[in-house]
């Protein structure tokens, strides 16, 4: 036997109890293993003197005299792995092959576990799309309520200030009568003509004046609803901002997630990369 493997048989036990990572190892001549030390995630209940197998990753790294890493599914052995073969030369000749390998459990979990957090992110930002959108619509549309009502209350302000004109118009209109009946008072007989106009004039007044009294105090009314419903709005355009502004941090934050899933995905796959 080649001084070499007879090294590696005596240092291999020590490899498997020393590495950090949970990792077997084997040996072979060019037609059988010489010694394996399985690893606690991965054995695949290799004994001394069973032959290599054609095709395995021993069996092509002897005869292609190259190192090979290959990725196993789980339904070869139950356990997905990455196994490495190395040929072994001595003076040249290749003489056998030492092999590695560990269990991709683990890799293989965090990778469904990010490709599920990545389509559970992606609905997530696309709710948060739609939620954007809308706040963003229902800001506009309060933002148009509100400037409606404001535009009522100006002119419910310049209706009350034209109501204050036809107040004082009655008001004078009630002095000239006032002024007729007393001049139709002087006049006599000849003044009852003009006595029965100065009367109706002051009764047209008085209407007018109790009119304008009673359209003041509705417009005062809806004067003060429009007001409650201008902080309302205000209020809720304010809550909308409020709200599209959180969305968009939300859709920030779920777009650091979606990288960082991706960034996880993409180190669980070049875990167990090969050179293939």
């Amino acid at each position: 036997m080649s001084e070499i493997l007879k090294s590696l048989l005596q240092v291999a036990p020590i490899l498997n109890k020393g590495l950090i990572t949970d990792c077997m190892i084997g040996i072979t001549d060019m037609e059988k293993f010489l010694a394996y030390y399985p690893a606690k995630t991965l054995n695949l209940e290799i004994k001394p003197g069973d032959p290599l197998r054609p095709g395995s990753i021993n069996h092509t790294a002897l005869h292609e005299k190259r190192k090979v890493i290959r990725v196993v599914p789980r339904e070869v052995y139950g356990v997905p792995y990455i196994a490495a073969g190395f040929p072994i030369a001595d003076n040249g000749e290749v003489v056998g092959c030492l092999s590695t390998g560990m269990s991709t459990d683990r890799e293989d979990r965090i990778r469904q576990m990010a490709e599920e957090l990545a389509e559970a992110v992606g609905n997530i930002a696309g709710n948060a799309e739609i939620l954007a959108k809308s706040s963003s619509e229902l800001a506009a549309v309060s933002q148009e309520v509100n400037a409606s009502a404001t535009q009522v209350q100006t002119g419910i302000d310049e209706t009350s200030r034209m109501s204050e004109s036809i107040k004082n118009i009655a008001t004078k209109i009630n002095i000239l009568g006032l002024n007729a009946s007393i001049e139709s008072a002087r006049a006599g007989v000849h003044g009852r003509g003009f006595s029965i106009v100065a009367e109706e004039i002051r009764r047209l007044s008085d209407s007018t004046a109790i009119t304008t009294k009673n359209i003041t105090k509705q417009l005062e009314e809806m004067n003060q609803q429009i007001s409650v419903v201008v902080k309302e709005m205000e209020r809720t355009l304010n809550f909308t901002v409020q709200q599209a502004t959180g969305v968009q941090e939300l859709t920030s934050v779920i777009q650091l997630l979606k990288n960082m899933t991706m960034e996880l995905s993409e180190m669980a796959r070049m875990n167990v990369q090969t050179d293939q």
